[in-house]
């Protein structure tokens, strides 16, 4: 947060006091001499605020951000899930609803939603080993996991499903546009290789 967001910022919380609304601070790991303030700020206007109003703050963790400020307000915080069945589930939970297991009608479908689920899974549990699991650690997320999924959706509206497409987007689009080391690339690929295949579809491949 610059000099020019501190003024914005601090103009949308003043009115928010006023007339009770909410206001956003987003990666307020970059202001922390502006969080030192609102910490200050919040205390004196504890009693006068508007009921209704109310502060969102985002940031990653900092060795420097103001512990009175984190103690004051309710904490949320958004990790990866640990262990190979909770990503699952988190998938299944997050992403995967009821609405999309039926929006194609088949059960090639849903193997392979469930397939680049537990791929996801199962590179996200890696990164927990360091250097062991992925030479280079990358950032995979929940945006990966959706763009795959909405690809594989659009591209069996077509009819035909075309192995060598679909594992392009997977291995070489999404997960391996961020992948740098060439002994990664050769894992993932065959992870996309073992779990997106026409074996996949095999009543006892799973």
């Amino acid at each position: 947060m610059g000099e020019g967001q501190d003024v914005v910022a601090m103009k949308a919380i003043n009115t928010a006091l006023v007339n009770g609304s909410w206001v956003m601070l987003q990666n307020c790991h970059l202001g922390l001499d502006f969080m030192d303030g609102l910490e200050d700020l919040l205390n004196k206007i504890a009693d006068t605020s508007h009921e209704d109003f109310r502060l969102f703050i985002t940031s990653e963790p900092h060795v420097d951000f103001p512990i009175g400020l984190l103690q004051m307000c309710t904490k949320i915080t958004n990790e990866p899930p640990n262990g190979l069945k909770a990503g699952l589930l988190r998938s299944y939970t997050v992403i995967v609803d009821q609405d999309k297991l039926e929006r194609i009608e088949t059960q090639q479908w849903r193997t392979l939603l469930y397939g680049i689920c537990f791929l996801h899974s199962v590179v996200q549990e890696r990164r927990k080993f360091g250097p062991l699991g992925w030479c280079v650690p990358y950032e995979y997320n929940d945006g990966d996991l959706t763009a795959c999924l909405t690809f594989l959706e659009k591209h069996l509206y077509t009819g035909n499903l075309s192995w060598p497409t679909l594992q392009y987007m997977v291995w070489e689009a999404q997960y391996g546009g961020k992948i740098t080391d060439n002994f990664d690339r050769r894992l993932f690929g065959s992870y996309v290789e073992a779990w997106l295949s026409p074996t996949t579809l095999a009543p006892s491949f799973w």
